[in-house]
């Protein structure tokens, strides 16, 4: 079982920050690659949202037993691999997961439009927060 108050925190966090993005993503990419404010807030939107679900994840892989994650993709492919949630959704997360790595450490390396398609994926992190959920106590 996932500690509801940590949880909850950061899941209403997590939907705050996927609302924030799809209403960049509304905006289209024109707008969006025009726009050098609206990507760094993006970005930062995004690293924060995959971070919250590497937490949550962590958190919830810590609360059972079986193997500890090295790497943050880990944790979603150890997801993946038990079961708990899709491999194709442990795939793309893990993905976010190293995307997520790109936007803070290589931010000199960063492809605008590449992070802008990438939003057409928020409903991953929705349905990983939608698992945590269901952990609660």
């Amino acid at each position: 079982m996932v500690d509801d108050d940590r949880a909850s925190v950061r899941l209403r966090r997590l939907e705050e920050l996927v609302e924030d993005l799809e209403e960049v993503l509304e905006k289209g990419e024109e707008s969006y690659l025009a726009n050098p404010g609206l990507r760094a807030m993006a970005e930062r939107w995004l690293e924060l949202a995959i971070q919250i679900c590497i937490d949550l994840g962590t958190q919830v892989l810590a609360e059972r037993p079986g193997p500890t994650p090295n790497r943050y993709a880990e944790v979603f492919k150890i997801l993946g691999d038990e079961g708990s949630i899709s491999k194709e959704l442990a795939d793309r997360l893990a993905e976010a997961a190293k995307q997520r790595n790109l936007l803070v450490h290589l931010y000199l390396d960063i492809d605008d439009a590449k992070v802008f398609k990438s939003l057409s994926h928020l409903d991953d992190l929705r349905q990983f927060g939608a698992f945590v959920a269901d952990q609660l106590d």
